[in-house]
């Protein structure tokens, strides 16, 4: 078990300060609203699992600055994760943290996305992973899905007959999209967040996400039938 270790107060705040930077006030799925949830989970998830909160925190304040930059500039091959942990070793390293601290921030950013070529290897990762991953599912999830899917110009629910056909044609093999206007908020739970709960890491992480996706399996359920008037 790591040693339970918090963040000091000075740091926290001079972190906050240049995370503020990058992240979008009026951004409710990746912007600072999106940030305070995920470091409130991990939080609370690294002290019931036992893990380096210190780590846990900083590497929730900036997992996700450098997303909009992969989902508007559209860089190609530009992986949010990737840029985001060398962005962020950047960053603490100015601020004077350990080496041997910083170097586990950048690994919990690297592996947090669920569509990420790094996969969690420390507790800490793992505890970052599922926070991220929570806030996918329950009605936070379906109100930060419908904004997505508002922010590319996409329906929120689309009719597909033929999923299988639709995920070879926009659906690279990392599970990345080819193309976010062809897409919608039900075709990403299909393909993608209704399997989160299986792919949590921690105990915790795992018991708070099937909950959570009961309930927005039952809304996208309850959604396609009002469509069609059957309810």
């Amino acid at each position: 078990m790591s040693e339970i270790q918090m963040l000091s107060p000075s740091i926290r705040n001079r972190v906050w300060q240049v995370a503020d930077s990058y992240y979008l006030k009026d951004d409710w799925a990746h912007g600072r609203g999106h940030i305070e949830r995920v470091v409130r989970s991990a939080l609370e998830i690294g002290r019931l699992e036992g893990a380096n909160l210190e780590v846990i925190e900083l590497a929730a304040i900036l997992h996700d600055i450098l997303e909009h930059k992969e989902r508007h500039d559209k860089i190609e091959g530009f992986r949010h994760e990737i840029e985001g942990a060398a962005e962020a070793r950047r960053i603490l390293g100015e601020l004077g943290l350990p080496s041997v601290t910083i170097g586990a921030v950048v690994h919990c950013i690297e592996a947090h996305r669920k569509r990420a070529s790094h996969h969690p290897e420390t507790l800490e990762a793992k505890c970052l992973f599922d926070a991220d991953k929570l806030d996918c599912l329950g009605a936070i999830g379906v109100i930060r899905a419908a904004f997505v899917s508002f922010d590319h110009g996409q329906n929120f629910y689309k009719e597909i007959k033929d999923i299988d056909t639709y995920k070879k044609e926009n659906i690279r093999p990392d599970g990345t999209i080819i193309d976010f206007s062809k897409h919608s908020s039900n075709l990403e739970w299909e393909l993608s967040i209704k399997e989160v709960p299986s792919r949590m890491f921690t105990p915790t992480g795992k018991r708070i996400a099937e909950g959570r996706a009961a309930f927005a399996a039952d809304f996208y359920a309850r959604y396609g039938q009002e469509l069609k008037g059957i309810v």
